[in-house]
């Protein structure tokens, strides 16, 4: 898979970063400051979008408070401020911070699309349909298209998921390279995984449910329980029902609730992230 392409611009590389790679790759210049918070977090976004797009576009960040040469050239008004460069052209400037969704609108208008993400669209709309064999030919279509867009793979993963074929999915996810295993979606596919694992050896809900009433403290029916939970969308109640297991008896099995927690944590990361945060620093007073 191609990498981001984020460069930090001077007056000794600019000819070459920003005008010649122009004529090959949109290039989104970000000029920003230090001192200059919006700024910063417009580069925060740029990057992420970086991430995401993959090589498609050039992340240019002048740090206009030390390339002072550069600012005056480019007449620059106050930052955050970009320039968005193709074939040595100006296409748009504008000055402010922006939403994801408008920087991430801008650079599609610009990059021209990966063959492979279309076929990848088309295998989605084909599953949302029902049409699951078609939705299996399009991806293998896609791959073969672009072998490195592991984006592809990944919803291939979560197709096998939702048919209730889990081990085509795990055999898959384990197949991929590690930066498809550490995008989000794939830390979120291995949590979906792994929980559905062990839903797969529990009792019926109901039945979990009372167990508990007659045994709070049931370890593997907490556990079977918290992956119930983290399955179904209520993911606070899922840490809460680990959080406990972990408290009345960390060394089940071997130390599964911690890896249960772990887990659970790393899939969410994406998603909820201030969650995380929370619970992550709860697990930590745990351990010490």
């Amino acid at each position: 898979m191609s990498q981001a392409m984020i460069v930090d611009v001077t007056m000794n590389n600019i000819q070459e970063m920003v005008m010649q790679n122009s004529k090959r790759l949109p290039v989104l210049i970000s000029f920003w400051s230090p001192l200059n918070e919006q700024s910063k977090l417009a580069n925060t976004i740029l990057e992420k979008l970086a991430e995401e797009f993959a090589g498609q576009f050039i992340l240019a960040k002048i740090n206009a408070a030390q390339q002072k040469e550069i600012a005056e050239k480019f007449s620059l008004p106050e930052v955050p401020f970009y320039k968005l460069i193709k074939n040595g052209e100006i296409i748009t400037e504008q000055q402010g911070l922006f939403a994801e969704a408008d920087y991430r609108q801008l650079l599609e208008t610009q990059i021209e699309k990966d063959p492979s993400e279309e076929m990848r669209e088309q295998a989605n709309i084909a599953f949302a349909e029902g049409r699951v064999e078609d939705a299996i030919e399009l991806f293998g279509e896609a791959a073969k298209t672009n072998p490195n867009n592991f984006k592809i793979h990944l919803d291939l993963v979560s197709l096998y998921l939702q048919t209730g074929h889990l081990d085509k999915a795990q055999t898959l996810l384990e197949k991929l390279p590690d930066e498809a295993q550490n995008d989000p979606k794939g830390k979120e596919l291995a949590g979906v995984i792994f929980f559905s694992a062990v839903i797969a050896e529990a009792d019926d809900i109901q039945n979990l449910q009372e167990t508990l009433a007659k045994d709070p403290n049931n370890a593997k029916a907490l556990h079977h329980l918290a992956a119930f939970l983290m399955l179904n969308g209520q993911v606070e109640n899922a840490l809460q029902t680990l959080f406990k297991l972990f408290t009345v008896n960390r060394s089940y099995e071997d130390g599964l609730p911690q890896k249960s927690i772990l887990k659970a944590l790393e899939m969410l990361t994406d998603k909820a992230p201030e969650l995380v945060t929370v619970y992550r620093r709860r697990f930590q007073s745990l351990l010490f």
